[in-house]
Formats: structure tokens, sequence, C-alpha cells
């Protein structure tokens, strides 16, 4: 039987990854919950850091991206495997612009 998410949010569109779900709000805003990233489990919607305004999330096995309103691509989550694209492996809790973009 389906459940309401908790917090009261108006979501325009939700993204499932592996362990966790990303919404955005109608005004743009990225809330995730879930685990992400192991040790950041919640079992609520949480705001993503940074205040940026998502046109746009997909979420992945253990990591979410989103493209901005200006078009750019940031991730977050787990980056064991470089998921992030940011040129690195390690994982972060807030969004990391992707790399090779202006």
């Amino acid at each position: 039987m389906p459940v309401a998410v908790s917090g009261g949010l108006t979501f325009a569109s939700l993204s499932a990854g592996g362990a966790h779900t990303c919404g955005l709000t109608t005004a743009g805003a990225a809330y995730c919950w879930g685990s992400a990233i192991p040790g950041n489990e919640s079992h609520v919607p949480v705001a993503v850091s940074g205040g940026f305004t998502f046109a746009s999330l997909s979420a992945g096995k253990g990591y979410t991206c989103g493209v901005t309103i200006s078009g750019t691509a940031y991730c977050w989550g787990s980056n064991g495997a470089g998921s992030l694209g940011n040129g690195t492996l390690t994982n972060s809790p807030v969004p990391v612009k992707v790399a090779g973009q202006p």
C-alpha cells in the first residue's frame, strides 16, 4: 500500500536509485532520503545542500545527478567508481560540479 512521503513537500518529479530516492519540488529544490552515502541514511526528505535550483534529477545506484536551470550538471553521493564525474573517487554528500563544464 502506498505511503505518503513525510515532510509536507510538493514534488514535481521523483527519481529512485538503488537505496535512496530524490525528489524535485515545484520550485526546483532537491530533497533526498534513504542511503545515498553510507552513514547519511535518512527516512525523511533532507534538502540537498548548495541552494541550487534544478531542472531535473536522476538517481543512480548510490548517487544522484541533477541539471540546474542554467544547464550545469552536479552530482552527489557515492563515488567509488568515479560516478560523480569530478575526476576523484571521493564520496560527496553535497553536489559537486561535473568536470569539463564552463
